[in-house]
């Protein structure tokens, strides 16, 4: 009855069942690490201290995308790189246009949201980008929309490179996605549904959720060819009698 407790509550609070291994979770904080040091000090270079600070936050939770979730639709290189772009866009046309308050901030950080969703470029770290466009420092908006070339596009530039470099380095990380052919090439067995019908539930149930139907085919068929092998184990470890033995329905009269 307790563990029923716990296992519900941890369902409703969201804890999710991490099966990673630690090579990889220490993988994901190392290299994470070593991308958001060599942006924070490419920012430096042409913001004060405080508004590299901004910058960083926004890339920084990118990072956790790009380096623990490499294979979500999160953080694919468009939503990636344009959700950044069109968010401080946003954010620097609010500021001119109304100057810096909370409530701009809120309303830029609304506007991108929707513009990504309509570009399929949601990426939720662009929010965060929009909010340091509004709320940023004197340096920050003093460079106005020279900000979208330097420092920003060469961050996005320089963590799209090492992103590619480092995940592309382990064999079971491949960035972006579409260079999986592990996916691509993947034969599917005949099923009673097919890939279009993943993409039909999805679009039925009106829900963006960060895996591609591709990916959720693969793990269909990656779990039923498991279930496949787990069940014929089974088999070959019963008596031989058995398995020789007809199984018999035995019907109501």
């Amino acid at each position: 009855m307790f563990i029923s407790f716990c296992r519900n509550t941890a369902r409703f609070i969201g804890i999710e069942t991490n099966k990673t291994s630690h090579f990889e979770r220490l993988i994901s904080g190392i290299t994470a690490f070593v991308a958001l040091l060599s942006v924070f000090y490419f920012s430096s270079v042409f913001l004060s201290l405080p508004d590299s600070f901004l910058v960083v936050s926004s890339i920084g939770a990118s990072a956790v995308l790009l380096f623990a979730v490499p294979h979500g639709a999160f953080s694919q290189p468009w939503p990636f790189f344009a959700g950044h772009m069109i968010s401080a866009f946003i954010g620097i046309v609010f500021y001119k246009t109304f100057g810096a308050s909370f409530t701009i901030g809120a309303v830029a950080v609304g506007t991108s949201i929707i513009v990504m969703h309509y570009l399929r470029c949601l990426h939720p770290p662009g929010g965060s980008t929009a909010l340091s466009c509004v709320l940023g420092g004197s340096s920050l908006h003093a460079m106005g929309y020279e900000f979208l070339l330097y420092p920003l596009l060469l961050n996005l530039l320089m963590m799209l490179l090492l992103a590619f470099l480092i995940n592309n380095s382990f064999y079971w990380r491949r960035y972006p996605s579409f260079l999986n052919t592990s996916i691509q090439n993947e034969h599917h067995e005949k099923h009673w549904f097919e890939l279009e019908d993943l993409y039909g539930v999805l679009e039925k149930e009106d829900v963006f959720i960060d895996a591609s139907a591709e990916e959720l085919m693969h793990i269909y068929n990656a779990a039923r060819a498991s279930a496949k092998t787990r069940h014929k184990s089974f088999i070959s470890r019963l008596p031989s009698k058995v398995r020789r033995s007809p199984i018999r329905i035995r019907r109501g009269r």
